[in-house]
Order: structure tokens, then C-alpha cells, then sequence
């Protein structure tokens, strides 16, 4: 029977006692991580889950206003573009007629603008043509002639349509 050191067994235990720990130690990082990716994908399908929500209630409620908007102002710029050209080099080459032109030229430029952000979905452009509406309805509004006043309306029934829950909803 070969002699035995009693240092040699408690070498052993704390060795046991050691993979022990470290096999333990293990299979808590272990538990711990499929814990994490678990809840990592609970809270990704949930995000899913609303951001389905949000874009079929957007889809459901918007779709129409948000059309309307973009085609209201897409019709709004080429408006001011037809009256830019119109002043430009229709009738008499008075001073006044070109300052009209280069003023309706500057709408045309910024609401076409407004209008393809408006198509992009940028939030931008409900300040932009709001800004506009707001700049070139008023004074027309005021001026008392019946035509005026109709686009005056127009513009402003415009920029009111951007305000709506179910176009904002749909823009970032």
C-alpha cells in the first residue's frame, strides 16, 4: 500500500472544490446570457409588434389626408410658378410687374420646396409651408378683392391640412 500524503488530499479537495466553482460559475454566465438574449428578444418583437401598430393606424387614418396634403401643395407651387411666368412676360414691362414676378417666383421656389420635403415625409416642411401660407395668405386675404380672398382661403385651408393629428402622425 503506498503511503498517502494528507497535503495530496487536500490538494484533491480544493481542486474538486475549485472545477466545482468554476463549472458552477459557468453555468450562471451561461444561464445569465440566454437570460438577457431572451428578454433582448422579447423587447425587439414587442418594439415590432407597435411599430405594426403605428404604421397600420397611420396607414389607416393618414393615408388619404397625407395624399391630399402632398398634392394641395404640389398644386400650390405650380400655381405660383404659372403666375411667376405670367408676370414675368405678360403684358406691359412695368417695374412693378417684374417685382410680382420675382416675389411669386420666390413662393413658387420655397412652397415647391416645402412640397417635396412635404413628399419625403420631412417634418420641415409643415413649418415651411405654414411659414408661407401664413406670409402670403394674410395680405392676400386683407386686400378685399373676391379672388384674393379665394386663394387666400386656398393657402390657408393648406396650411391647416398640414396640421392635421393624421399628417403629423405621418411625418418625422
Amino acid at each position: 500500500m503506498p503511503h498517502e500524503n494528507p497535503d495530496h488530499r487536500f490538494a484533491r479537495a480544493a481542486g474538486k472544490a475549485t472545477r466545482a466553482f468554476l463549472d458552477g460559475h459557468q453555468r450562471e454566465a451561461e444561464r445569465a446570457s440566454a437570460d438577457r438574449a431572451a428578454r433582448a428578444e422579447a423587447q425587439a418583437r414587442t418594439e415590432r409588434q407597435a411599430a405594426e401598430r403605428r404604421q397600420a393606424r397611420a396607414a389607416a387614418t393618414g393615408s388619404v389626408a397625407v395624399r391630399t396634403a402632398r398634392w394641395w401643395w404640389a398644386a400650390l407651387a405650380v400655381v405660383f410658378a404659372l403666375l411667376t411666368v405670367s408676370f414675368a412676360v405678360g403684358g406691359d414691362s412695368r417695374p412693378e410687374q417684374y417685382v410680382l414676378a420675382a416675389v411669386t417666383g420666390v413662393l413658387a421656389v420655397a412652397t415647391g420646396t416645402g412640397a417635396v420635403q412635404l413628399w419625403r415625409g420631412r417634418r420641415g416642411a409643415v413649418g415651411l409651408l405654414t411659414a408661407i401660407a401664413v406670409i402670403a395668405g394674410v395680405p392676400l386675404a386683407v386686400r378685399g378683392q373676391p379672388l384674393l380672398i379665394a386663394f387666400a382661403v386656398v393657402l390657408l385651408a393648406g396650411a391647416a391640412l398640414l396640421w392635421l393629428p393624421a399628417v403629423r402622425g405621418r411625418l418625422r
